[in-house]
């Protein structure tokens, strides 16, 4: 009986080695496959590339002529759309375009303003236009957005600029404790629920550029 015990110990020990060696491979191979599935769902996933920008929305307004704005969209149709973006009660009166160029070495800008009062105070905004290549101007949702709040004691709030940039508001009076604030965002909403824009030129609409 001793004898068969110590003839049947060392291949014993050598199946089991080999159970190990099995087992110890499998576990890579497993490994190595996910390390495999896990990259390719990772690779799977990532963008293919940046992402495009967004079409240009911008709305045909009006075009430069000899220095002087040539309306082609009424500033009476852009009321309404400027008491939506004021949002506060706001009474829209008045709108218009308005060059801003402090020296004839600036580059001219061209804004959209609406004027109006809310609860007596004045308020004023002004929408950065783009100048396209034939002098056409167009409001794009990318036009940055400048609104003058006046204070109880002021009347009217200028815009003041350097250059051709809005850089803050003024209030007509100097007087103590009549002053103007000045908000700014870098996007607007104005023509979001526009749909169309009728144009004071016939056959010609105020599409994208």
């Amino acid at each position: 009986m001793d004898g068969i015990k110590k003839s049947s110990t060392p291949f014993a020990a050598l199946k089991f080695g080999h159970f190990l060696y099995l087992l110890l491979f499998l576990a890579v191979a497993a490994a190595g496959c996910s390390g495999r599935e896990f990259i390719q769902e990772e690779a799977s996933t990532d963008p293919e590339g940046p992402e495009a920008p967004p079409p240009y929305d911008g709305r045909l307004l009006a075009q430069v002529v000899f220095d002087s704005v040539d309306y082609i969209v009424p500033t009476t149709q852009l009321m309404q759309p400027f008491i939506r973006e004021f949002g506060d009660g706001t009474v829209v009166d008045k709108v218009m375009i308005r060059k801003v160029q402090e020296t004839k070495e600036d580059e001219p800008a061209y804004y959209l303003v609406g004027l109006g009062m809310q609860n007596g105070a004045f308020r004023s905004m002004a929408l950065e236009l783009d100048l396209a290549a034939d002098n056409s101007l167009y409001l794009s949702s990318n036009g940055a957005k400048h609104m003058c709040k006046s204070s109880a004691g002021c009347g009217f709030c200028y815009f003041t600029f350097s250059g051709n940039r809005i850089t803050g508001c003024e209030c007509s009076s100097r007087a103590p404790g009549n002053n103007c604030e000045h908000r700014f965002t870098e996007k607007n909403t104005l023509l979001k629920d526009v749909p169309v824009l009728r144009s004071t030129r016939e056959g010609r609409g105020a599409g994208k550029r």
